[in-house]
């Protein structure tokens, strides 16, 4: 397994040529969430409850898909293959149902350990947290045997993700003084290398099993 600065640099190659395509989904994403944002603390500040309840819904079910939309993307981009917003879209709509799914038994699971104590939440999170690419590259397998692979794929390395997360802290810092346009930049960087990260340890678990 590389070390976070070689998965950097893999992060880096993989958006050279596309950084601005990168970064226009992630505006996008925030475009389209800030108005249910909005609306949810307006709601809030009059007390319609029950309406509130609703929106609140609305925003994680839009997660749901966004979540979809962007792994899909960032997937494509690490494997310097070409997709378009609309098929990344397309994608995390078409196939919502099977990622709520996912989506909902991941946060179950993280859930009941992190009731236990906050830290036991952190490392099943990291456990489970490549669920999802396995999920895009097997989209017959069920949400538990996904989950269950991502286990057993992160065993021994969930240390060296927890890494790679913190090697961005950086960058985050730096945020603040672009007046958070530089976040649009990190964000694509981020999940570009998260991707990387996968397709390396993916790639380690098929040699292993032949």
């Amino acid at each position: 397994m590389k070390n976070s600065r070689e998965i950097r640099e893999e992060a880096r190659k993989a958006l050279t040529g596309n950084w601005l395509a990168a970064v226009g989904l992630y505006l996008i994403t925030i475009v389209i969430t800030i108005p249910l944002s909005i609306a949810s603390n307006l709601v809030e500040t009059n007390e319609h409850y029950v309406l509130s309840i609703i929106i609140t819904l609305g925003s994680l079910l839009l997660s749901v898909v966004i979540s979809t939309t962007v792994s899909t993307y960032f997937l494509h981009i690490a494997r310097q293959q070409k997709i378009g917003y609309s098929d990344s879209f397309a994608y995390g709509i078409k196939n919502f149902w099977p990622f709520f799914k996912l989506t909902f038994l991941m946060g179950l699971k993280i859930l009941a350990w992190t009731l236990l104590f906050i830290i036991p939440g952190i490392i099943a999170s990291l456990r489970y947290s490549q669920a999802i690419y396995i999920k895009l590259d097997d989209p017959e397998i069920s949400s538990s045997k996904a989950i269950r692979v991502s286990s057993e794929m992160m065993r021994g390395y969930k240390w060296k993700y927890f890494c790679l997360a913190l090697s961005f802290i950086g960058w985050v810092l730096l945020v603040p003084f672009t007046l958070f346009i530089g976040g649009l930049w990190v964000g694509a960087y981020y999940n570009t290398a998260r991707s990387v990260f996968y397709d390396i340890l993916n790639a380690d678990r098929l040699v292993k099993l032949t």
